[in-house]
């Protein structure tokens, strides 16, 4: 491809790391390998310039629709549905605020990053006097409503994080009351017959990690895989565990300063870019390393990572959305895919990023991709309207652009609708997400699917609070990934949907979302005293209490 090739010419020297044996080797140019980089880039750079009419007229022509990536392996002989593992997936950030002066659960020591940062009120949307408080619930002290809410549902499995900065509140310290909390409320899910499923770090990192420099510090990986370590033996009944929450959303939403940065806020989007891309090459650094450990000391322990589908559609195909979509699609989901795929993490950015990471492909495979399992998290594509709206008011999503002529952002096909987190409300896509995750592995579990309660429908005047699309939606998605499962002959091990309690902060976007499907009942002390379904919880129910059924596939 010749856009490919002339990016190629404008990338700054590689910063390369080569995996071997578990080691670490850091390739560093030295200033003559710069000035040559930059001088062979310049070559380059001139002569496809030359060329470039012939070999845009080539690509044109020789353009071909790729195939759905399948596996070529024995497929299962039953298809259990639904998944042994069903359930919702939430953060205990956001649902209790641990790690802030906001936390709805007992005052422990730990302060995570997100506690500075919610101290500029444009950080996090809600309306002028809003008291942070008001998003968040206790479940830790008494998890007793909150568990008998989950059996309610029908659920078989909760994934739920846990808040590294209170169990280690100082570097090398336990707080043995954030465990003892932690461990009550996983011995009751279990008692509950509730598979607890935890991830490790799901978008936050303590205020101590963040001040030593988070993960753009190669010397703080081994802190963050010795945390891994001691929260399973801490924690030794769990055996499901996740590394990271999706690696490369997180990345980029710090780039687009709407989570806690690792660079000053201000900082100019070149170093905002080749942060995010060192921040996800030691993340992915972080699960290989924690991958062998758990598969050497806890062999009945599964480690998996979940994975954000961050993919786009465009309205119209022109060159504006184009470009769009290949920059974003490189920056939150080819990356982190691209390494679990071949062992190597490319991040390139024209003049700010030429960064890897490698591993040599014998260890690769030696290691089972370094995947037990992969976690899908499976939302809609936001479709990209770059260009003339010919007078038409598009239902647009958040932070995007529209006059009476142009349209710039997330918008949906007409007649369609925008949910208020960016996407547009349109179920279709499941299958090529599944192909391409079964391509990794055979061990899958949908980690997040879900819907915004509130849309933005082609016609309206803004976004609205509709419960039925929310419960629509759910059902459309939910039967596509049992046709899927059905069709395919392909075994999901579990899913979860984001999330349960509407009481809680949807990260930067506050209150005005809501994908959350039960609206909880609070005391003076912000602790559950009961819950109030919706129609999307009264479908989900119905769908975690069927029986397990075998479909013999013909």
């Amino acid at each position: 491809m010749t856009f490919s090739r002339l990016e190629k010419c404008l990338l700054p020297p590689h910063e390369t790391i080569r995996w071997n044996g578990g080691n670490l080797v850091v390739e560093q140019c030295s200033t003559v390998q710069k000035v040559a980089h930059c001088v062979k880039n310049v070559f380059a750079l001139t002569g496809l310039l030359f060329v470039s009419p012939f070999t845009l007229t080539y690509d044109w022509l020789t353009q071909k629709q790729l195939a759905p990536i399948r596996n070529p392996d024995i497929q299962p002989p039953q298809i259990t549905w639904p998944p042994v593992q069903r359930g919702f997936a939430m953060s205990l950030f956001q649902t209790s605020g641990l790690g802030t002066k906001w936390s709805a659960s007992p005052k422990l020591a730990g302060i995570c990053d997100w506690d500075k940062w919610m101290d500029k009120p444009e950080h996090v949307i809600h309306p002028d006097g809003f008291d942070y408080k008001n998003f968040f619930t206790d479940v830790l002290s008494d998890p007793a409503v909150y568990i008998e809410m989950l059996k309610s549902q029908n659920v078989t499995a909760h994934r739920f994080s846990l808040e590294w900065s209170v169990i280690e509140p100082r570097r090398g310290e336990i707080d043995m009351i954030a465990v003892g909390l932690y461990r009550n409320f996983i011995q009751k899910l279990i008692e509950a017959e509730i598979t607890p499923s935890v991830t490790l770090s799901h978008f936050v990192v303590p205020e101590w990690f963040l001040d030593q420099g988070n993960f753009q510090r190669m010397e703080n990986i081994d802190a963050y895989v010795n945390f891994a370590l001691r929260a399973m033996e801490l924690f030794s009944d769990v055996k499901d565990w996740w590394s990271f929450n999706e690696l490369g959303v997180k990345a980029f939403q710090q780039t687009r300063e709407v989570y806690p940065t690792d660079l000053p806020e201000g900082s100019s989007l070149s170093k905002r870019v080749h942060a995010a891309g060192i921040a996800t090459r030691n993340m992915l650094i972080a699960h290989c390393k924690l991958h062998v450990q758990v598969a050497r000391l806890h062999p009945d322990k599964k480690l998996g990572v979940t994975h954000q589908w961050l993919k786009f559609d465009m309205a119209s195909g022109n060159f504006l959305e184009k470009l769009f979509c290949y920059f974003f699609e490189k920056f939150g989901f080819q990356s982190v895919y691209g390494f679990f795929k071949d062992g190597r993490y490319t991040f390139e950015f024209p003049f700010m990023a030429n960064i890897h990471f490698e591993i040599p492909k014998e260890e690769f495979d030696a290691n089972g991709h370094f995947l037990m399992r992969l976690g899908v998290q499976a939302y809609p594509k936001a479709m990209m309207k770059m260009g003339l709206n010919h007078g038409q008011k598009h239902p647009c999503g958040p932070g995007s652009f529209q006059n009476s002529i142009f349209t710039f952002g997330s918008s949906c096909e007409p007649g369609g609708s925008v949910m208020r987190f960016g996407p547009r409300w349109k179920a279709e896509g499941m299958e090529e997400i599944l192909d391409e995750a079964f391509a990794l592995t055979d061990q899958i579990y949908i980690t997040e699917y879900g819907s915004d309660a509130r849309v933005y429908q082609w016609g309206r005047s803004g976004f609205e609070f509709n419960d039925v699309a929310q419960a629509a939606y759910l059902r459309q998605l939910t039967e596509q990934i049992q046709n899927y499962s059905a069709q395919c002959r392909r075994e999901i091990k579990g899913i979860f949907c984001w999330s349960d309690l509407r009481r809680q902060m949807e990260w930067e976007n506050g209150f005005e979302c809501r994908l959350a499907t039960i609206d909880p009942v609070l005391d003076e002390n912000r602790r559950m005293i009961g819950w109030l379904p919706t129609p999307a919880s009264q479908y989900l129910a119905g769908v975690y209490r069927q029986e397990e059924q075998q479909a013999n596939i013909a």
